[in-house]
């Protein structure tokens, strides 16, 4: 599966925003130079979650940006709806009419369906606190996520 840069960083920059959560705003700079990406294109992103309501802005010497809502009421799931503007996963689902098709390419459809219905009920489960609380874990050593990494 395949993510646009746009919803993979605009996740990135969400979740800096989220460690934040109420310790005050992060500039576009801050983000961009953590996360790696490129100021300019972070600062389209945040205009553009900033227009729907997810981010506002800060005015100021400790100015940036801050969530609006509290992370934990929101879902990964909400967010991929937010910065896609769609179903990010309508497109592996959608078949003009099933009488058509042959029995594999049926099968192909009620796989992908299944697939997106999975990830789709994993996503409106896991908020971004979720997540960061997580990744403190890991990062103490205490817990698993489960993830296993291999090179």
């Amino acid at each position: 599966m395949k993510f646009s840069t746009r919803t993979v960083y605009g996740l990135k920059a969400v979740l800096a925003l989220a460690v934040r959560y109420g310790e005050g705003s992060l500039s576009a700079s801050q983000i961009a130079k953590k996360e790696g990406i490129s100021v300019a294109y972070l600062e389209q992103i945040l205009h553009t979650l900033k227009k729907k309501g997810f981010v506002k802005s800060v005015r100021g010497p400790q100015g940036g940006y801050g969530l609006v809502k509290n992370p934990s009421q929101t879902t990964l799931l909400s967010f991929f709806y937010l910065l896609t503007g769609k179903d990010p996963f309508e497109d592996y689902s959608k078949v003009s009419s099933l009488h058509e098709l042959h029995d594999s390419a049926i099968a192909n459809f009620i796989f992908w369906k299944k697939f997106a219905t999975s990830i789709e009920k994993t996503l409106s489960e896991v908020t971004l606190t979720d997540l960061i609380q997580e990744a403190r874990r890991l990062k103490k050593g205490k817990g698993s996520s489960g993830l296993n990494f291999h090179i």
